[in-house]
Protein backbone atom coordinates (compact mmCIF):
# COMPACT_ATOMS: atom_id res chain seq x y z
CA UNK A 1 0.00 0.00 0.00
CA UNK A 2 1.22 3.30 -1.12
CA UNK A 3 2.79 6.23 1.56
CA UNK A 4 -0.34 8.35 0.39
CA UNK A 5 -3.07 5.87 0.75
CA UNK A 6 -1.54 5.81 4.76
CA UNK A 7 -1.16 9.34 4.62
CA UNK A 8 -5.18 9.41 3.60
CA UNK A 9 -5.95 6.79 6.15
CA UNK A 10 -4.27 8.57 8.82
CA UNK A 11 -6.46 11.62 7.76
CA UNK A 12 -9.72 9.39 8.44
CA UNK A 13 -8.40 8.71 12.38
CA UNK A 14 -7.74 12.00 13.18
CA UNK A 15 -11.58 13.30 11.61
CA UNK A 16 -12.82 10.40 12.86
CA UNK A 17 -14.15 9.43 9.63
CA UNK A 18 -14.50 5.46 9.01
CA UNK A 19 -14.04 5.61 4.77
CA UNK A 20 -13.12 8.14 2.42
CA UNK A 21 -14.36 7.49 -1.76
CA UNK A 22 -12.16 8.71 -4.32
CA UNK A 23 -14.15 9.23 -7.53
CA UNK A 24 -12.16 12.19 -9.13
CA UNK A 25 -10.09 10.53 -12.21
CA UNK A 26 -6.41 12.27 -11.33
CA UNK A 27 -6.92 11.32 -7.72
CA UNK A 28 -7.97 7.86 -7.72
CA UNK A 29 -4.87 7.87 -10.27
CA UNK A 30 -2.62 9.54 -8.15
CA UNK A 31 -3.54 6.83 -5.04
CA UNK A 32 -3.96 3.66 -6.87
CA UNK A 33 -2.01 3.39 -10.69
CA UNK A 34 -5.31 2.57 -12.36
CA UNK A 35 -5.74 5.14 -15.07
CA UNK A 36 -9.22 4.29 -16.08
CA UNK A 37 -12.15 6.42 -16.45
CA UNK A 38 -14.94 4.35 -14.79
CA UNK A 39 -13.93 3.34 -10.63
CA UNK A 40 -14.23 3.88 -7.29
CA UNK A 41 -11.30 3.75 -4.70
CA UNK A 42 -12.67 3.18 -1.39
CA UNK A 43 -10.21 3.69 1.50
CA UNK A 44 -10.79 2.25 4.97
CA UNK A 45 -8.72 3.06 7.78
CA UNK A 46 -6.87 -0.28 7.50
CA UNK A 47 -7.60 -1.25 4.02
CA UNK A 48 -8.06 -0.02 0.72
CA UNK A 49 -10.09 -1.41 -2.46
CA UNK A 50 -11.06 -0.09 -5.85
CA UNK A 51 -14.21 -0.47 -7.57
CA UNK A 52 -14.23 -0.50 -11.65
CA UNK A 53 -16.60 -0.80 -14.68
CA UNK A 54 -16.03 -4.57 -15.94
CA UNK A 55 -14.62 -3.01 -18.82
CA UNK A 56 -11.46 -2.09 -16.74
CA UNK A 57 -11.53 -5.42 -14.55
CA UNK A 58 -8.20 -6.41 -16.02
CA UNK A 59 -6.29 -3.26 -17.11
CA UNK A 60 -6.93 -2.32 -13.28
CA UNK A 61 -5.51 -5.72 -12.04
CA UNK A 62 -2.27 -4.82 -14.11
CA UNK A 63 -1.86 -0.94 -13.28
CA UNK A 64 -2.74 -1.29 -9.38
CA UNK A 65 -1.86 -3.37 -6.72
CA UNK A 66 -4.98 -2.91 -4.63
CA UNK A 67 -7.79 -5.71 -4.82
CA UNK A 68 -10.41 -4.82 -7.62
CA UNK A 69 -14.47 -5.68 -7.70
CA UNK A 70 -16.84 -4.36 -9.62
CA UNK A 71 -18.31 -1.19 -9.48
CA UNK A 72 -21.51 -2.19 -9.49
CA UNK A 73 -20.88 -3.87 -6.25
CA UNK A 74 -20.05 -0.61 -4.51
CA UNK A 75 -23.52 0.18 -2.81
CA UNK A 76 -23.59 -3.35 -1.50
CA UNK A 77 -20.54 -2.98 -0.14
CA UNK A 78 -20.97 0.57 1.92
CA UNK A 79 -24.80 -1.22 2.78
CA UNK A 80 -22.42 -3.87 4.41
CA UNK A 81 -19.83 -2.66 6.60
CA UNK A 82 -20.67 -0.71 9.29
CA UNK A 83 -19.22 2.63 7.64
CA UNK A 84 -21.63 5.95 9.00
CA UNK A 85 -19.30 8.71 8.31
CA UNK A 86 -17.69 9.08 4.45
CA UNK A 87 -15.41 11.21 3.70
CA UNK A 88 -16.37 12.28 -0.19
CA UNK A 89 -14.15 15.09 -2.47
CA UNK A 90 -15.79 18.56 -3.37
CA UNK A 91 -14.35 18.71 -6.53
CA UNK A 92 -16.93 15.49 -7.43
CA UNK A 93 -20.81 16.79 -8.99
CA UNK A 94 -23.73 17.20 -7.44
CA UNK A 95 -25.66 14.07 -9.67
CA UNK A 96 -22.73 12.00 -8.10
CA UNK A 97 -23.32 13.04 -4.60
CA UNK A 98 -26.91 12.89 -4.67
CA UNK A 99 -26.55 8.93 -5.96
CA UNK A 100 -24.09 8.22 -2.82
CA UNK A 101 -26.75 9.87 -0.67
CA UNK A 102 -29.89 7.41 -2.00
CA UNK A 103 -27.37 4.04 -1.05
CA UNK A 104 -28.61 3.93 2.56
CA UNK A 105 -30.05 5.98 5.16
CA UNK A 106 -27.60 7.15 8.37
CA UNK A 107 -25.02 7.20 6.22
CA UNK A 108 -23.55 10.79 6.68
CA UNK A 109 -20.89 11.75 3.69
CA UNK A 110 -18.79 14.57 4.38
CA UNK A 111 -16.83 17.20 2.46
CA UNK A 112 -13.68 17.43 2.32
CA UNK A 113 -11.37 19.80 0.45
CA UNK A 114 -7.73 19.55 -0.94
CA UNK A 115 -7.01 16.71 1.52
CA UNK A 116 -5.49 14.43 -1.53
CA UNK A 117 -3.91 17.73 -3.45
CA UNK A 118 -1.77 18.39 -0.48
CA UNK A 119 -0.63 14.69 -0.52
CA UNK A 120 0.08 15.58 -4.53
CA UNK A 121 2.49 18.45 -4.03
CA UNK A 122 5.05 16.61 -2.30
CA UNK A 123 6.46 15.00 -5.30
CA UNK A 124 8.37 11.53 -4.83
CA UNK A 125 11.73 10.63 -7.30
CA UNK A 126 9.65 9.15 -9.58
CA UNK A 127 7.66 12.25 -10.48
CA UNK A 128 10.63 14.53 -9.81
CA UNK A 129 12.18 12.89 -12.58
CA UNK A 130 9.30 12.59 -15.42
CA UNK A 131 8.90 16.39 -14.77
CA UNK A 132 12.77 16.42 -14.97
CA UNK A 133 12.84 14.92 -18.43
CA UNK A 134 9.88 17.22 -19.50
CA UNK A 135 11.90 20.25 -18.74
CA UNK A 136 15.12 19.17 -20.42
CA UNK A 137 12.54 18.50 -23.49
CA UNK A 138 11.87 21.93 -23.15
CA UNK A 139 14.91 23.20 -23.05
CA UNK A 140 16.04 21.62 -26.57
CA UNK A 141 12.56 22.32 -28.20
CA UNK A 142 12.90 25.92 -27.07
CA UNK A 143 16.48 26.17 -28.60
CA UNK A 144 15.00 24.90 -31.81
CA UNK A 145 12.43 27.24 -31.85
CA UNK A 146 15.42 29.74 -31.22
CA UNK A 147 17.16 28.66 -34.44
CA UNK A 148 14.10 28.42 -36.30
CA UNK A 149 13.06 32.23 -36.04
CA UNK A 150 16.84 33.20 -36.95
CA UNK A 151 15.56 31.97 -40.01
CA UNK A 152 18.28 28.94 -40.45
CA UNK A 153 16.99 26.46 -42.80
CA UNK A 154 13.61 26.90 -41.27
CA UNK A 155 9.78 27.61 -41.49
CA UNK A 156 10.44 31.78 -41.63
CA UNK A 157 10.79 31.71 -45.76
CA UNK A 158 9.81 34.22 -47.86
CA UNK A 159 5.97 33.96 -46.58
CA UNK A 160 6.77 34.76 -43.04
CA UNK A 161 6.54 32.53 -39.80
CA UNK A 162 3.05 32.57 -38.09
CA UNK A 163 2.18 32.10 -34.37
CA UNK A 164 0.66 28.92 -35.21
CA UNK A 165 3.15 27.80 -37.41
CA UNK A 166 5.39 27.87 -34.42
CA UNK A 167 3.06 26.36 -31.94
CA UNK A 168 3.10 23.14 -34.33
CA UNK A 169 6.65 23.17 -34.29
CA UNK A 170 6.66 22.59 -30.58
CA UNK A 171 4.52 19.94 -30.30
CA UNK A 172 5.82 18.54 -33.24
CA UNK A 173 9.26 18.35 -31.50
CA UNK A 174 8.23 17.30 -28.41
CA UNK A 175 7.03 14.48 -29.22
CA UNK A 176 9.64 13.88 -31.74
CA UNK A 177 12.24 14.02 -27.98
CA UNK A 178 10.22 11.67 -26.52
CA UNK A 179 7.41 13.88 -24.28
CA UNK A 180 3.51 11.55 -24.30
CA UNK A 181 2.17 15.13 -25.59
CA UNK A 182 1.64 18.56 -24.63
CA UNK A 183 0.88 19.72 -21.06
CA UNK A 184 -1.26 22.56 -22.49
CA UNK A 185 -1.92 24.22 -25.77
CA UNK A 186 1.22 26.27 -26.44
CA UNK A 187 0.80 29.69 -26.25
CA UNK A 188 2.81 31.72 -28.81
CA UNK A 189 2.33 35.31 -28.88
CA UNK A 190 3.83 37.99 -30.70
CA UNK A 191 3.41 41.77 -30.47
CA UNK A 192 0.04 43.19 -28.96
CA UNK A 193 -0.98 39.26 -28.61
CA UNK A 194 1.80 38.84 -25.85
CA UNK A 195 -0.30 41.62 -23.83
CA UNK A 196 -2.97 38.61 -23.19
CA UNK A 197 -1.57 35.98 -20.74
CA UNK A 198 -3.38 33.54 -22.16
CA UNK A 199 -3.45 34.34 -25.94
CA UNK A 200 -4.69 31.36 -28.09
CA UNK A 201 -1.92 30.70 -30.82
CA UNK A 202 -3.27 32.54 -34.14
CA UNK A 203 -2.41 32.95 -37.89
CA UNK A 204 -0.98 36.01 -36.79
CA UNK A 205 2.54 36.96 -38.62
CA UNK A 206 5.51 37.16 -36.44
CA UNK A 207 7.06 40.64 -37.19
CA UNK A 208 9.95 42.93 -35.73
CA UNK A 209 10.83 45.17 -33.09
CA UNK A 210 8.76 43.48 -30.67
CA UNK A 211 8.38 40.45 -28.04
CA UNK A 212 7.94 36.80 -28.92
CA UNK A 213 5.76 35.19 -25.80
CA UNK A 214 6.62 31.18 -25.78
CA UNK A 215 4.79 29.56 -23.02
CA UNK A 216 4.80 26.11 -23.73
CA UNK A 217 5.22 22.67 -21.62
CA UNK A 218 5.27 18.81 -21.94
CA UNK A 219 3.50 15.54 -20.44
CA UNK A 220 5.84 12.91 -19.34
CA UNK A 221 4.00 9.76 -17.55
CA UNK A 222 1.44 12.33 -16.72
CA UNK A 223 3.28 14.62 -15.05
CA UNK A 224 3.07 18.08 -16.58
CA UNK A 225 5.87 20.62 -17.01
CA UNK A 226 5.68 24.38 -17.58
CA UNK A 227 8.27 27.16 -19.02
CA UNK A 228 8.12 31.14 -20.48
CA UNK A 229 10.52 32.53 -22.28
CA UNK A 230 10.11 36.31 -24.12
CA UNK A 231 12.06 36.79 -27.50
CA UNK A 232 12.64 39.70 -28.99
CA UNK A 233 13.25 40.09 -32.31
CA UNK A 234 14.65 43.02 -33.63
CA UNK A 235 15.58 46.45 -32.07
CA UNK A 236 14.19 46.96 -28.67
CA UNK A 237 13.47 50.75 -27.57
CA UNK A 238 14.48 51.95 -23.86
CA UNK A 239 10.61 51.23 -22.18
CA UNK A 240 10.34 47.49 -23.51
CA UNK A 241 14.08 47.15 -22.19
CA UNK A 242 13.00 48.58 -19.38
CA UNK A 243 9.60 46.22 -18.99
CA UNK A 244 12.02 42.93 -19.77
CA UNK A 245 14.52 43.71 -17.44
CA UNK A 246 11.96 44.55 -14.57
CA UNK A 247 10.23 41.09 -15.26
CA UNK A 248 13.84 39.22 -15.06
CA UNK A 249 14.33 41.26 -11.93
CA UNK A 250 10.79 40.37 -10.48
CA UNK A 251 11.44 37.07 -10.81
CA UNK A 252 15.15 36.50 -9.77
CA UNK A 253 13.96 38.19 -6.70
CA UNK A 254 10.83 35.75 -6.12
CA UNK A 255 13.28 32.93 -6.78
CA UNK A 256 15.15 33.57 -3.88
CA UNK A 257 12.32 33.33 -1.46
CA UNK A 258 11.13 30.01 -2.72
CA UNK A 259 12.65 28.02 0.76
CA UNK A 260 11.48 25.62 2.97
CA UNK A 261 9.15 27.37 5.34
CA UNK A 262 8.30 30.23 3.28
CA UNK A 263 4.84 30.89 2.66
CA UNK A 264 4.16 30.98 -0.80
CA UNK A 265 2.26 34.26 -1.02
CA UNK A 266 5.58 35.51 0.19
CA UNK A 267 6.86 34.68 -3.21
CA UNK A 268 4.05 36.53 -5.07
CA UNK A 269 4.58 39.57 -2.56
CA UNK A 270 8.14 39.60 -3.75
CA UNK A 271 7.65 39.70 -7.30
CA UNK A 272 4.16 42.17 -7.46
CA UNK A 273 5.97 44.55 -4.79
CA UNK A 274 9.29 44.90 -7.34
CA UNK A 275 7.04 45.45 -10.31
CA UNK A 276 4.91 48.08 -8.34
CA UNK A 277 7.58 49.70 -7.16
CA UNK A 278 8.50 50.27 -11.07
CA UNK A 279 5.57 51.96 -11.77
CA UNK A 280 4.24 48.68 -13.63
CA UNK A 281 1.74 47.27 -10.56
CA UNK A 282 -1.45 47.28 -12.48
CA UNK A 283 -0.16 45.54 -15.74
CA UNK A 284 1.25 42.33 -13.37
CA UNK A 285 -2.55 41.05 -13.88
CA UNK A 286 -1.85 37.06 -12.38
CA UNK A 287 -0.73 35.34 -9.73
CA UNK A 288 3.14 34.98 -9.21
CA UNK A 289 2.71 30.73 -9.73
CA UNK A 290 1.29 27.34 -9.14
CA UNK A 291 2.53 24.25 -8.32
CA UNK A 292 2.79 21.38 -11.12
CA UNK A 293 2.48 17.64 -11.57
CA UNK A 294 -0.28 15.35 -12.42
CA UNK A 295 -2.09 18.84 -13.11
CA UNK A 296 -0.55 21.22 -14.79
CA UNK A 297 -2.25 23.80 -12.11
CA UNK A 298 -1.98 22.17 -8.68
CA UNK A 299 -1.41 23.04 -5.03
CA UNK A 300 0.44 25.15 -3.69
CA UNK A 301 -1.12 28.25 -5.15
CA UNK A 302 1.82 31.49 -5.22
CA UNK A 303 -1.04 34.27 -4.53
CA UNK A 304 -1.60 36.84 -2.58
CA UNK A 305 -3.22 35.75 0.62
CA UNK A 306 -6.88 37.15 1.52
CA UNK A 307 -5.42 40.03 3.50
CA UNK A 308 -3.57 41.05 0.72
CA UNK A 309 -6.48 41.05 -1.33
CA UNK A 310 -8.07 44.36 -0.10
CA UNK A 311 -8.24 47.00 -2.16
CA UNK A 312 -6.04 45.49 -4.77
CA UNK A 313 -6.45 42.77 -7.83
CA UNK A 314 -9.19 39.72 -7.67
CA UNK A 315 -7.40 37.15 -7.89
CA UNK A 316 -8.57 33.68 -6.74
CA UNK A 317 -8.00 31.92 -4.88
CA UNK A 318 -5.94 33.62 -1.77
CA UNK A 319 -3.44 31.47 -0.79
CA UNK A 320 -2.19 30.50 2.79
CA UNK A 321 0.60 27.53 1.51
CA UNK A 322 3.82 26.73 3.33
CA UNK A 323 6.45 25.65 0.86
CA UNK A 324 7.85 21.79 1.62
CA UNK A 325 10.18 19.85 0.28
CA UNK A 326 9.96 18.51 -3.29
CA UNK A 327 7.31 20.62 -4.17
CA UNK A 328 7.63 22.02 -7.90
CA UNK A 329 6.43 25.47 -8.37
CA UNK A 330 6.25 27.62 -11.12
CA UNK A 331 7.23 31.42 -10.88
CA UNK A 332 6.32 33.66 -13.58
CA UNK A 333 5.69 37.20 -13.37
CA UNK A 334 4.88 39.02 -16.06
CA UNK A 335 3.69 42.86 -17.14
CA UNK A 336 1.21 43.39 -19.98
CA UNK A 337 0.73 46.18 -22.11
CA UNK A 338 -2.57 46.47 -23.98
CA UNK A 339 -2.50 46.84 -27.27
CA UNK A 340 1.18 47.21 -27.07
CA UNK A 341 2.96 43.72 -25.80
CA UNK A 342 3.77 41.77 -23.20
CA UNK A 343 6.75 40.03 -21.48
CA UNK A 344 6.43 36.63 -18.84
CA UNK A 345 9.48 34.60 -17.95
CA UNK A 346 8.75 31.45 -16.22
CA UNK A 347 10.89 28.80 -14.74
CA UNK A 348 9.95 25.78 -12.25
CA UNK A 349 11.91 25.22 -9.25
CA UNK A 350 12.26 22.49 -7.04
CA UNK A 351 11.61 23.61 -3.41
CA UNK A 352 14.23 22.33 -0.62
CA UNK A 353 17.16 22.91 1.22
CA UNK A 354 18.76 24.15 -1.94
CA UNK A 355 16.01 24.88 -4.25
CA UNK A 356 16.88 24.12 -8.51
CA UNK A 357 15.31 25.55 -10.65
CA UNK A 358 14.97 23.28 -13.88
CA UNK A 359 15.27 24.96 -16.85
CA UNK A 360 19.03 25.60 -17.98
CA UNK A 361 18.12 28.22 -20.67
CA UNK A 362 19.27 31.68 -19.84
CA UNK A 363 16.93 34.33 -19.86
CA UNK A 364 19.03 37.19 -19.29
CA UNK A 365 17.83 40.28 -22.20
CA UNK A 366 20.91 39.48 -24.67
CA UNK A 367 20.20 35.87 -24.79
CA UNK A 368 16.55 36.98 -25.57
CA UNK A 369 17.54 38.85 -28.40
CA UNK A 370 17.27 37.98 -31.84
CA UNK A 371 18.35 40.78 -34.18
Amino acid sequence: MSIAIKALQQFLKDEKLDAFLVMTKINREYLSGFTGSAGVLAVMRKSAMLFVDSRYTLRAKRESDLPVRDLKKLSTYLTEVKHKKIGVEDRITLRELAQLKKIKRGMGWTQTTNVIEKLRSEKAKTELAAIEKGSRIIDKVFERVKREIRGVKGIMGKRGVTEADIAYLIEKEGKRLGADGLAFDPIVAFGPNAASPHHFSSSARIGRNNFLLLDFGFKVKGYHSDFTRTLFIGKPNRLQVKVYETVLQAQLRAIEQVKLGNKASLVDQTARKFIAKKNFGKYFTHNTGHGVGLEIHELPSLAPTSGARRGGPNFSPASEDVLKSNFVVTVEPGIYLPGRFGVRIEDMIVVAKKPRIMSKVKKDFANMLIK
